[in-house]
């Protein structure tokens, strides 16, 4: 066997480990510093658990097709899967009132995404303007949410943690998640090799499902304790920050070619679960059992095809 197929599975474990250990601790960080927990939720935890994507994007520049792969994937796995699964398990209530502007950038930011990949290559012009494209929606939340109801006092009062506990935490989760993407891509490439499938496919779906680890998990977890809001936020803000900065980072390096499949196949079906999302919480304000099922089951429908269908993801 070869050595490299290790690193798929320690690739996961420091994947995991290392983005629970950095969202903790800059979630702890965000708390002593007063931020509203709506907004840890939707930028400091969301941007967390992306991280392995975007450290993935980072060490895959030898393979570009992993980019764009592991961007759409891991936007489809984080709706269908983290979410489609939590809304199994428990009601997820979100009011659309409160949350249209997330919701806008999340399909404004695929539409983009998608309107980039009709011209074949997505360059480093266009990696620098999704880039930019994130800061804006860093600052608009902050702007439209800064003088929100969620006040200082939903969010516990006191951290056991001082600060310098806290930031080398949130820094030991970043090598963590360095070394684990690196050693997961790795080891992603031998397997794709040896068993002929395409460098797409494995972003679309190997990569995919094992950068998505913290999204799908978080978003588990908080709907196990009723944290509807948290569980809906962390993926809202996954999915745009997947699209505008890991696609974006990645693009700023080397140019990322996009194949007819992702135009025709792939992002459809994200803007398909992305609109189908935003849909279900306009119409209900609310994720329930048969709008979540509804979701993992197109995605379960999903992997079939391409599973059954390489030529799909060629």
């Amino acid at each position: 066997m070869d050595i490299a197929l290790l690193g798929i599975p320690v690739g996961i474990v420091l994947l995991y480990f290392g983005s629970e250990w950095m969202v903790s601790g800059a979630q702890k960080i965000a708390i002593l510093k007063g931020i509203s927990p709506f907004v840890i939720g939707l930028t400091v935890l969301a941007f967390g658990s992306s991280a392995p994507e975007a450290f993935t994007s980072i060490v895959s520049t030898e393979t570009p097709d992993i980019i764009i792969g592991n961007v759409v994937g891991s936007n489809i796995v984080n709706i269908g899967v983290a979410l489609g699964l939590s809304a199994i398990f428990s009601t997820l209530y979100c009011s659309f009132k409160e949350t249209r502007i997330e919701f806008a950038f999340m399909v404004l930011s695929a539409l983009i995404v998608f309107a980039m990949a009709l011209t074949g290559t997505i360059s480093r012009p266009f990696g620098i303007i999704l880039v930019a494209l994130i800061f804006i929606f860093i600052y608009i939340v902050y702007r439209t949410k800064r003088d929100d109801d969620h006040s200082s006092d939903e969010v516990p009062e006191t951290v056991d943690w001082p600060m310098w506990k806290c930031i080398l935490v949130t820094l030991l989760g970043l090598v963590m998640l360095y070394f684990g993407s690196d050693f997961f891509v790795e080891g992603s490439i031998v397997a794709a090799g040896m068993l002929g499938i395409s460098e797409l496919l494995v972003g679309l779906i190997i990569v995919a499902i094992g950068t998505s680890l913290p999204e799908i998990c978080i978003s588990l977890m908080a709907a196990y304790k009723g944290e509807a809001g948290m569980a809906i936020s962390n993926v809202v803000g996954s999915s745009i920050f997947n699209c505008l900065f890991v696609l974006g980072i990645g693009a700023s390096l080397v140019a990322v070619p996009v194949s007819d499949s992702i135009i025709t196949i792939h992002l459809p079906m994200m803007l398909l679960m992305t609109v189908l999302l935003c849909a279900f919480i306009y119409k209900n304000n609310k994720l329930g059992k048969v709008a979540g099922a509804t979701l993992f089951a197109l995605y379960i429908a999903y992997v079939v095809v391409l599973a059954l269908n390489p030529a799909l993801s060629a």
